[in-house]
């Protein structure tokens, strides 16, 4: 997909799985319709890996999410040295606003707050599934094997060594860099990319770009 292409997305008024009725409400219950058994244990139905999103768009939907929600230590810390906000507690902080929302206490996360988190969230799984396979290389290293390594997950011994063969290419994934933490070093052989496309920022998006704003509950 181009950068104009997810340009157009982003700006579509149009929200998947949203009514196509204008009268009513964008977060109106949608009714799912049900799954046979026979398809939800066919090989059709996986789980999905999401796509590595571009470091350039991690680092906006940070910078993004900090201006918005830092507080305290965290806010002079942006104003002072662009240190942005760690990734668990910007997005921490879109589910704490969501939650005020539905409590009535204040109006629910602009919609390119919460699509920035979904960003970072992205990342974050990423960084976390490279750790995991780094650790994983250690434990082999050590001279564990993987049946004493299914022991300690509580998996069997095809279970664990499956999970390491899903995770193992993700070390090849171009992870951005957790805020104030050092790239470790054996992450694998990186990809290599293209010149740097010309991403939309978050901030340049409008409100208008991502639906409509609701309000919090009465």
């Amino acid at each position: 997909m181009t950068a104009a292409d997810r340009a157009a997305i982003l700006r579509s008024p149009t929200i998947r799985n949203a009514p196509t009725d204008p009268g009513l409400a964008v977060h109106a219950p949608q009714r799912i319709p049900p799954h046979n058994d026979a398809v939800l244990h066919s090989q059709a139905v996986a789980f999905v890996d999401l796509p590595v999103p571009a470091p350039q768009s991690v680092q906006q939907a940070r910078a993004h999410l900090t201006a918005r929600h830092a507080t305290g230590v965290d806010e002079f810390l942006w104003e002072a040295r662009k240190r942005p906000l760690p990734d668990r507690e910007a997005i921490d902080a879109v589910i704490a606003a969501g939650d005020q929302a539905l409590r009535g206490a204040g109006d629910s996360p602009e919609p390119v707050d919460v699509a920035a988190a979904l960003v970072v969230l992205s990342t974050a799984r990423l960084n976390i599934d490279q750790t995991e396979a780094r650790l994983l290389n250690t434990a082999q290293a050590s001279g564990m094997g993987f049946e004493q390594i299914a022991a300690v997950l509580d998996l069997s011994v095809e279970e664990a060594e499956e999970r390491y063969r899903r995770l193992k290419p993700r070390l090849d994934e171009p992870a951005a860099t957790p805020p104030g933490a050092a790239r470790p070093r054996g992450t694998g052989t990186r990809r290599q990319r293209g010149p740097a496309r010309d991403l939309p920022t978050w901030d340049g998006l409008d409100d208008e770009d991502w639906g409509p704003r609701t309000q919090g509950a009465q």
